[in-house]
């Protein structure tokens, strides 16, 4: 039963990684070189698996990809959004982690901006509009208004959060974060061997 039970958390998990990859190379798709390098330096320097890293930029690529932007627009602000979601979430000890530090940007890019004080950021509409006009003064161009302010957002963001900028790089060899850090490689190990047992979990499910 043990073992039974280990076998189904491990095909879970790369099932799981399976539909995460399936929407990132969707999102992302004719960029599958530099959508990869995003996603491997997120991986690689700031503590997450290689799943979590895929479904943080695809869940903000797939935002910003609606609101017009062009997939190589969309990936170089997912890149930003995400690398201070994981600097704010290490810097405050964020009980939502990088992951949830990451869905409160992204959200605040629609305008949703209440959960960013919980990282210690306030953004308000005067705020954005005010950055709005700056960006345009200093002749930057955008499609939609929408657009212009999901940019003005992040830039106030990163002004606002110039102590966290770099926070995990800093404190990687503490405990916290080399506790997120195995947990990380943990779930890189745990995928792997799920991928193991996925085609006889595909095969067993169509035979059902």
């Amino acid at each position: 039963a043990p073992i039974l039970l280990m076998a189904k958390a491990l095909k879970d998990a790369a099932r799981d990684a399976q539909e995460t990859n399936s929407k990132f190379d969707t999102v992302f798709k004719g960029l599958s070189a530099e959508s990869l390098a995003s996603a491997n330096n997120l991986a690689a320097n700031f503590g997450l698996s290689g799943t979590a890293a895929k479904q943080m930029l695809g869940d903000t690529g797939d935002l910003l990809t609606g609101f017009g932007f062009t997939k190589d627009s969309a990936l170089e602000l997912s890149t930003q959004v995400n690398e201070l979601a994981v600097d704010l979430a290490s810097f405050t000890n964020f009980s939502g982690g990088a992951k949830g530090a990451s869905d409160a940007l992204t959200k605040a890019l629609l305008g949703e901006r209440e959960s960013l004080k919980s990282l210690g950021v306030a953004i308000l509409d005067k705020d954005v509009k005010t950055k709005v006009s700056q960006l345009i003064a200093k002749g930057q161009r955008f499609e939609t208004m929408r657009q212009a302010k999901a940019v003005a957002t992040l830039a106030i963001a990163v002004e606002q959060s110039k102590n966290s900028i770099g926070d995990f790089s800093r404190t990687s060899h503490e405990l916290a974060n080399q506790e997120r850090i195995t947990s990380s490689r943990i779930q890189d190990l745990k995928e792997s061997f799920g991928n193991i047992l996925l085609p006889m979990a595909l095969t067993l499910t169509k035979a059902i």
